[in-house]
């Protein structure tokens, strides 16, 4: 029979929830500064009422069938522990003000997970139960974010004392000391415990039909652990502000009226959920657009790798310049230039085999200005403003003159956005069997450009509902906005204005900035947004921080 004694984490820590739920614990005394210089953390994710529901529903089971059980309640409330560690009572603020830091970039409440089963331990001739969660990279990832976070103030030979009650089970002392390596990075074990049963009554609810389920953090917080390593006593929550990385003033209020005013129940503005579309561009809106289009740089390494098959493109442009990394040459042949490049470096294969292409070089790639990935370079404020529409109802959208194809692969890892939420620019696919088996092939021809009026095109026939708020960056996205703009009742247009040279890039040529290939934020667009009362963001005066990377500004600080 398989169980899960072989992890560590789960036989000591369902096993003391267990003792505890049976009623023997010690008699809970109350921690005090005064009674020890350490004191035993939980860092743990407060799972929404998705997991709740289940949990609860699992655990009316469990003591129907063994009645001396526990119930799911505030001391032994549903949660994902994410690291245990013992720290000093008085770098307790430190540690919470680093988590905070670590939150508000991370957004551990964007988190997609899912439970995938049953699994169980025997414990003292009862089975403690658990929902076993899936190990997602970018849970994983957040695990690993919040070890590092902690680390500085992690302390070693903690005792009984840092625990709210003294522990009957010296095992979790020494637990909580080795949390850090052996239950966490590749050995973590997530998981939500659901109470105690008999162990066949257990073995037939794992071996019966499960149904995975999705569910989401509604925050994260830090627990005082108890006897037996419960959860014992909050002592602190992560309270996430909206827009955390912008600056206080009239484009930061323009959009957290404006989602107040569609999400208030009696508001004249009132717009109900499925109602709540929000559209954003890429390019220079959710992410870096300089010194060229990511995807550009995409399309430089491909004629690269694929050039020993294609001598003539010595001698031949717009692959010459390429090869010669000319790319003011790339860049005098315009759109026709480009579009030869992209129909030379995206077509002939299969869409599966596109995608594994887009993901090994996105894995790696970097913007050769900052030595950072390309994925690392999206801009913190538009990823809070990502989120908070979500937590109000809306659902969010890109919409770019960018490959759809190229986008999808990587849009829900760095957006949050799935990829039946992205709209772009595409190339004809066909149909064909290839040994048996159905492909669909890219073919050197364009589809559909998602770019200029295309974008409003591109929102009827993808999305099929206008939005009533849009996002963008340049005279490419005008008509969206637009389009946006005229429906009826409430909406919302902001565009994102270049003009940090010393964080960012610095583009224009609205208000005297630099002109660049490719991208343009006229005057005349400059001009037009304030006719029509669009909100136009500064990256140097509305944004605390550009990328998540960035240190805050002495200014958002200071306020």
């Amino acid at each position: 029979m398989k169980t899960i004694r072989k992890q560590s984490y789960l036989a000591a820590t369902l096993a003391m929830l267990l003792l505890a739920g049976c009623g023997i614990l010690a008699a809970q005394t109350t921690y005090t500064a005064a009674s020890a210089d350490l004191i035993a953390i939980d860092v743990l994710l407060e799972p929404n009422q998705a997991m709740l529901d289940k949990a609860n529903a699992s655990n009316a089971r469990l003591r129907a069938n063994y009645s001396a059980g526990y119930a799911l309640d505030a001391t032994h409330a549903p949660h994902v522990t994410m690291l245990q560690r013992y720290v000093r009572v008085k770098d307790l603020d430190a540690v919470t003000t680093a988590l905070t830091k670590l939150f508000a970039t991370e957004q551990p409440t964007e988190l997609q997970l899912k439970a995938k089963g049953y699994e169980y331990t025997v414990w003292s001739g009862v089975a403690v139960t658990i929902f076993v969660v899936e190990r997602t990279p970018e849970l994983m990832r957040l695990q690993q974010k919040v070890s590092d976070t902690v680390a500085p103030f992690s302390v070693s030979n903690g005792t009984a004392a840092a625990f709210i009650d003294t522990p009957s089970n010296s095992e979790i002392v020494g637990y909580v000391e080795q949390f850090v390596p052996k239950s966490s990075g590749e050995h973590y074990f997530p998981h939500v415990t659901l109470g105690v049963a008999h162990e066949d009554f257990v073995k037939q609810l794992k071996s019966a039909p499960f149904e995975p389920f999705a569910f989401a953090p509604k925050g994260v917080a830090v627990y005082q652990l108890g006897n037996f390593g419960t959860a014992s006593k909050k002592l602190w929550e992560y309270q996430p502000q909206p827009l955390a990385s912008w600056n206080d003033g009239a484009a930061k209020q323009s959009i957290l009226d404006f989602v107040h005013r569609v999400t208030t129940e009696g508001s004249p503005d009132f717009v109900p959920v499925p109602e709540r579309i929000a559209t954003f561009d890429n390019d220079g809106t959710l992410w870096c657009e300089e010194p060229l289009p990511v995807q550009l740089f995409f399309v430089l390494d491909r004629v690269k790798a694929l050039a020993p098959q294609h001598p003539e493109w010595q001698t031949t442009e717009p692959y010459a310049s390429v090869l010669k990394g000319d790319l003011k040459g790339v860049a005098a042949g315009g759109e026709r230039a480009i579009l030869e490049l992209v129909m030379a470096t995206h077509a002939g294969m299969t869409t599966t085999e596109f995608e594994q292409i887009v993901n090994d070089w996105i894995a790696t790639a970097k913007n050769p200005k900052t030595g950072r990935l390309f994925t690392e370079m999206t801009f913190q404020p538009m990823l809070e403003l990502l989120a908070y529409l979500r937590a109000n109802g809306f659902r969010t959208y890109i919409v770019s003159g960018g490959g759809v194809e190229f986008m999808r692969p990587w849009a829900q890892r760095v957006y949050g956005i799935p990829p039946e939420q992205v709209v772009g620019s595409s190339i004809k696919t066909k149909f064909e069997l290839r040994d048996g088996k159905p492909v669909l092939v890219r073919l050197p021809e364009l589809d559909f450009n998602d770019n200029n009026g295309g974008k409003a095109v591109g929102i009827n026939e993808y999305i099929g509902r206008r939005p009533i708020a849009a996002f963008g960056n340049s005279t490419g996205d005008k008509e969206m906005l637009q389009y946006t703009q005229d429906g009826s009742g409430a909406r919302f247009e902001l565009l994102v204005l270049h003009d940090d040279a010393s964080r960012d890039f610095a583009y224009g040529p609205a208000r005297g900035l630099p002109n660049v290939p490719l991208v343009h934020f006229t005057p005349e667009l400059d001009e037009y947004a304030k006719q029509n009362g669009w909100t136009v963001v500064s990256t140097k005066n509305d944004w605390s921080r550009v990328y998540a990377f960035d240190a805050i500004t002495q200014v958002a600080a200071q306020k």
